[in-house]
């Protein structure tokens, strides 16, 4: 399917650089380039990719949207969606599904608030005249300095936020763990000390039984904690879609059983911390903090700048906290949520339903629905 933006770029007004902006859906003959772009860039994360995209359909269903900006013949921007519709409902959209994943417009200079526009606006038009309930852009942090661009086209019917937090690992080279440990905070700093001390031993393997017992303990300590755990089916996707050199899966080992797990995914100069899991009778020995150690290590030892804790709610404080003592510092992002005046109507009225009809998606924040409502 061919779409192009019905902004003025796109009715043929040059764009900054004095060439136009053509927008359309991503076609397999285009994935080379689709990819090429996305790796160029310093600002991109696992979440653009492709084998991400592979990920989504098998993890989260749905239908794949990939906007990419052609200038000149070359790639320059590309904005990635997935839809997926339930019957009688109509249809949610987001950017991107499955844990709040980051999506948005990836473009590059020069002319790259044209190319964000061209982009928003072609997701406007193949959203016109659809039934949907709700569209989501889950914004990077980096991108978060352009939600002012963003709120501007798209004047987004509620707004929602996490805390990102990001730690800047060391450069490779002499003495490296003890530079690592200097980012961290003297209390966490103590807790990896000890951890190193308790004779764990590391062991990364990409084996059925690692990973079965990431999902079984993964779901143990969710339900610890009230949470819903993902399931196995997910771990099983993210194996097969997401290449061995892109992900490394450590265990800690006491006794000849593992006790900890860590599950890292990378892309470029960043490492996502996905999946932690640790045996609740071995917490307090910090199996965990040791993995991380070790984790932080390899990265820096392969080049990578950042590591990516993910996002945190702000009620979360003793998670915020945590993430802080390794160096983590806040990057704020936002979720912009559209969605008509009719659309929340039918939202409210249908509120009990939206979860079983979009699993792993965001659909819209309900509380501030109910204050709405109430007014």
């Amino acid at each position: 399917m061919r779409t192009q933006s019905q902004g003025d770029v796109e009715r043929g007004a040059p764009s900054e650089t004095g060439l136009r902006v053509e927008v359309r859906e991503l076609a397999p003959e285009d994935e080379a380039a689709y990819t090429r772009f996305v790796a160029s860039r310093e600002e991109s994360l696992l979440y653009t990719t492709l084998p991400f995209r592979d990920f989504l359909r098998a993890a989260a269903g749905g239908d794949a949207h990939y906007f990419v900006a052609w200038r000149d013949g070359q790639v320059c921007g590309v904005l990635p969606f997935f839809v997926r519709r339930s019957p009688g409902l109509g249809e949610v959209w987001n950017s991107l599904p499955w844990y709040g994943s980051h999506g948005g417009c990836l473009v590059s200079e020069p002319g790259a608030a044209a190319t964000r526009d061209a982009l928003l606006e072609a997701l406007l038009a193949a959203t016109s005249g659809r039934e949907v309930l709700s569209t989501t852009l889950i914004l990077s942090p980096s991108d978060e300095a352009s939600r002012a661009a963003y709120t501007r086209r798209l004047a987004p019917a509620a707004t929602d936020s996490r805390i990102g937090q990001w730690t800047a690992l060391p450069e490779p080279g002499a003495e490296l763990p003890v530079r690592l440990e200097a980012v961290f905070r003297q209390k966490t700093r103590n807790l990896v000390r000890k951890a190193l001390r308790q004779g764990f031993r590391e062991v990364c393997t990409d084996e059925e039984w690692a990973w079965r017992f990431l999902h079984e303990v993964h779901r143990e300590n969710m339900r610890a904690i009230g949470g819903k755990p993902k399931p196995w089916e997910h771990f099983e996707a993210l194996r097969r879609h997401i290449p061995e050199s892109s992900r490394r899966l450590s265990l800690a080992m006491w006794g000849g059983e593992p006790i900890a797990g860590l599950l890292l995914l990378f892309f470029g100069h960043t490492v996502e911390y996905l999946t932690p899991v640790v045996r609740s009778e071995h917490r307090a020995r910090q199996p965990l903090s040791f993995l991380i150690f070790h984790g932080m290590l390899e990265a820096a030892n392969r080049g990578r700048r950042a590591w990516n804790w993910g996002g945190t709610w702000i009620t979360q404080h003793s998670l915020h906290h945590f993430k802080q003592g390794f160096g983590a510092v806040d990057r704020p992002y936002s979720y912009l949520v559209l969605a008509s005046p009719e659309a929340r109507a039918r939202l409210l009225a249908a509120r009990e339903r939206i979860g079983d009809a979009f699993p792993y998606y965001y659909v819209y924040p309900f509380a501030q629905l109910d204050e709405e409502a109430a007014r």
